[in-house]
């Protein structure tokens, strides 16, 4: 569904709403991807509470709520370890501090950082590092003139593609296991899950 620009699935439905939005999380609820952001038109407030009430309670995940443009509500959903190491990275590290980050690193410092632009209305083009897309697809995206578009797969993929395309690989996988993990248990499922 998409209202106000933002996309959405409907909650009238809660076991629909949240497998729904448990698949969607699956490569951040696995740690394989560190971060999502998922949009709620204003109205669906109460969807946005029980999901984070739903992860907060099960899950490592860590919930940012901000609005977007008076429209919707957005949520910048992270796994605290995989997003840590994602940003650590020395070369994620060097081009964030490049760009405008502080100088001495703190996950809860560069999440607010991004997040306060994004308050603001702005999304960042290096948002794509948080979401655990490569630095050469955020490079190229940003327009590095020696990075040309290969291939569009999730994402704009930029220069040699075989990271890009196995990083997008892992992604569908940890989807594909946390569908099948649905489809065979139910969210009693997930909640089973030994989940660091």
């Amino acid at each position: 569904m998409k209202l106000n620009n933002c996309f959405c699935r409907d909650g009238s439905n809660n076991e629909d709403f949240f497998k729904w939005y448990i698949e969607l999380l699956g490569p951040v609820i696995l740690g394989v991807k560190p971060a999502e952001i998922l949009s709620f038109p204003e109205g669906y407030n109460s969807n946005t509470q029980l999901l984070k009430a739903f992860f907060e309670e099960n899950t490592p995940l860590r919930f940012e709520e901000y609005t977007y443009c008076s429209k919707c509500t957005k949520l910048f959903i992270y796994h605290p370890e995989a997003l840590k190491e994602t940003l650590s990275e020395y070369k994620n590290l060097k081009f964030l501090k490049e760009i405008g980050y502080p100088a001495s690193f703190s996950l809860e410092v560069y999440v607010n950082y991004i997040l306060n632009g994004m308050r603001k209305g702005e999304i960042p083009d290096e948002i794509g590092i948080f979401l655990g897309y490569p630095l050469k697809d955020v490079l190229g995206f940003m327009g590095h003139p020696s990075l040309k578009l290969t291939k569009v797969d999730g994402w704009r993929m930029y220069g040699d593609e075989r990271i890009s395309s196995l990083r997008r690989k892992a992604f569908v996988s940890a989807r594909d296991e946390i569908k099948r993990i649905l489809n065979n248990k139910g969210i009693e499922g997930i909640l089973q899950l030994n989940i660091s």
